[in-house]
């Protein structure tokens, strides 16, 4: 089926010429590309759709739900606000538990919400230390088995690792056999423990600054060695909560537009009431646009994708021409997919903002599933 997606693109009005869901060509529609053809005039600006690798929830359903309902839920909530792709990021759980989400998701013949490429293992091979709202009980140390058990019960993408644990580098290679994506973090390592890492293959650090060592000058740490190793990703997660624009400034500078991949680290709250709340087997607050344990821990946010583009529009912590990178087109190379870019032989994914930056339209393959 044959779509063409009109908006401005580089200052200049211009057709996407969409077929079976993915980019033909860009440029003005001629008279045999518009017959027949689905017109979706956006009277907006067109940028690639925000892909989200960390996300746990939305409007009110949770990962851990373990039901398709729940999973369209989350991306039909997340889509809203200009995610065209995402990753389904799970929590430290029981193997059962874990077993049953990986092992939920279908592929479904109607979906209305932003494309599932799979799953974000967050845990439980994380570092008891740095484990932030992760049960303790549900921790264990990193094992190629189990990681294969795993991989078995459902499509395992990113794994979130601490190296440092006893198998971690055992598990890091066996990662990389299942062609999954290893990222470093919620870990103690220091500076040579990650580069080791990094040497062995893992390529990402999990929300970067948020539970690892901050950054010091005689003990680094893994923060230091993502941001000094050159052929690594990190994740920022830029709700003006858990990094400082300054801060989030520095890494920008520091690794570039092609390096950095903005995340939402989003649970079940976003788009709704603050209140009390369930995650990772306790209770969160969501509160003042903050989500926190009752310990005063931060259990991931209420951001979208829509807003944190925003946040780092407006505290300078990258320009308008960095967008499609830091929130579509890195992530999507992390992960192989021809997605993130407007170009042809692409997915035709695309987000469209008004002069104001909120969205307008998401489009997933060529069909709105968004219209503000």
């Amino acid at each position: 089926m044959r779509a063409i997606i009109r908006g401005s693109i580089h200052g200049r009005v211009q057709d996407v010429i969409v077929e079976d869901g993915w980019i033909e060509r860009i440029g003005d529609a001629g008279v045999g590309e518009r017959t027949g053809a689905r017109l979706v005039d956006t009277a907006g600006r067109l940028l690639p759709g925000f892909v989200d690798v960390h996300v746990h929830g939305g409007g009110g359903a949770d990962v851990m739900d373990a039901s398709m309902e729940a999973f369209e839920q989350i991306a039909a909530t997340h889509a809203k606000h200009g995610t065209t792709s995402l990753l389904f990021t799970t929590v430290a759980a029981p193997d059962e538990d874990l077993m049953a989400v990986l092992s939920a998701w279908r592929h479904p013949a109607d979906w209305h919400g932003a494309d599932v490429l799979g799953f974000h293992l967050e845990g439980p091979f994380i570092h008891p230390d740095r484990r932030g709202a992760h049960p303790v009980e549900h921790l264990r140390a990193p094992s190629p088995e189990v990681l294969r058990a795993y991989a078995a019960a459902g499509p395992v993408r990113l794994l979130t690792l601490a190296p440092e644990l006893p198998g971690g580098e055992e598990t890091i290679r066996a990662a990389r056999e299942l062609r999954m994506v290893v990222s470093l973090g919620h870990s103690a390592a220091t500076y040579d423990e990650a580069m080791r890492a990094f040497d062995l293959g893992a390529q990402s650090a999990t929300h970067l600054f948020n539970a690892m060592g901050g950054l010091h000058h005689r003990q680094p740490g893994l923060a230091a060695a993502a941001l000094d190793r050159p052929d690594t990703v990190v994740e920022l997660i830029l709700d003006g909560v858990h990094v400082h624009p300054a801060v989030a400034r520095l890494a920008v500078r520091i690794k570039g537009r092609h390096a950095v991949i903005l995340v939402t680290d989003a649970v079940s709250v976003v788009d709704m009431p603050e209140g009390r709340y369930r995650f990772a087997g306790g209770e969160l607050l969501f509160r003042d646009g903050e989500v926190r344990r009752p310990d005063g821990t931060l259990a991931g946010s209420a951001l979208t994708m829509e807003r944190a583009v925003q946040t780092g529009l407006r505290h300078g912590v990258f320009r308008p021409e960095d967008v499609p990178d830091v929130a579509a087109a890195n992530a999507a190379r992390l992960l192989g997919e021809r997605r993130g870019r407007i170009a042809p032989g692409h997915r035709a994914d695309l987000v469209a903002l008004s002069d104001e930056g909120a969205v307008t339209h998401t489009i997933v393959g060529g069909r709105v599933v968004h219209r503000a």
